[in-house]
């Protein structure tokens, strides 16, 4: 008598169960995190050394990056330029991403760097860890409008590959 493995049986139960789990949830983000996300709401900060950057402002830095986010997303949850104490920031169907960016001078250059951080008001789950790795270039002048968009588009496309996973 031929006796079947255990590890060959669960294998089994889930083969048969998987159309049934796809049908449940189907391209559900396994991270509830991203779950039911209406809007993506961008707040924006630009910090500079010794003052406003004359080439980037928050404003500017916003509007980029909305613009590049609605890109990459093509379809799915609107993306708005939120403003502080917009009311939009603590509704539970808005993925808040905060980018910040930095302007620091070395050696003749211009360091820029950009981080993001997602902040999300009800959410079942919290923000993953390390989903977007911060940018950093080596500006010989001022900031190029191309390698801004460069640069947040590495920063947003995990971003954007995990709200298109959640229809």
């Amino acid at each position: 008598m031929m006796r079947i493995r255990p590890a060959l049986l669960l294998a089994a139960s889930l083969l048969f169960h998987i159309p049934e789990a796809a049908a449940m949830s189907p391209a559900m983000s396994p991270l509830p995190f991203f779950q039911r996300v209406e809007r993506v709401g961008l707040l924006c900060a630009v910090d500079a050394e010794g003052g406003p950057a004359a080439d980037l402002g928050d404003d500017a830095l916003c509007g980029r990056a909305a613009a590049v986010l609605s890109g990459l997303l093509a379809s799915g949850p609107a993306v708005a330029v939120l403003v502080p104490n917009d009311a939009r920031i603590v509704d539970p169907d808005t993925l808040l991403l905060l980018v910040h960016a930095t302007l620091r001078p070395d050696d003749g250059k211009r360091i820029f760097s950009l981080a993001a951080t997602l902040q999300r008001t009800g959410s079942a789950g919290s923000a993953p860890f390390f989903m977007m790795p911060p940018q950093a270039l080596a500006l010989p002048g001022k900031l190029d409008e191309s390698l801004l968009e460069q640069a947040l588009r590495r920063l947003l496309t995990p971003l954007a590959k995990a709200l298109r996973a959640n229809p």
